[in-house]
């Protein structure tokens, strides 16, 4: 059995310490990339998931603030 690049995908916060830890200063352009196959691949919640992420990484306002 292999083991998952990514901790448990519901939890942003170890998303994103998970993308800092393999991608450095580089995190933010790893989880952009992410997000933009899952918005190619018709994915809308894991786009949605992964914009949150990038947006905290980039220090973005959350879009549910927003609202």
């Amino acid at each position: 059995m292999t083991k998952a690049i990514w901790p448990e995908p519901s939890d942003p916060e170890s998303m994103m310490e998970a993308a800092i830890d393999l991608f450095g200063d580089e995190a933010a352009t790893a989880v952009a990339h992410c997000g933009l196959e899952a918005w190619t691949d018709g994915r809308a919640d894991d786009f949605a998931f992964w914009v949150d992420i990038f947006r905290s990484l980039t220090g973005m306002p959350s879009a549910v603030a927003g609202n």
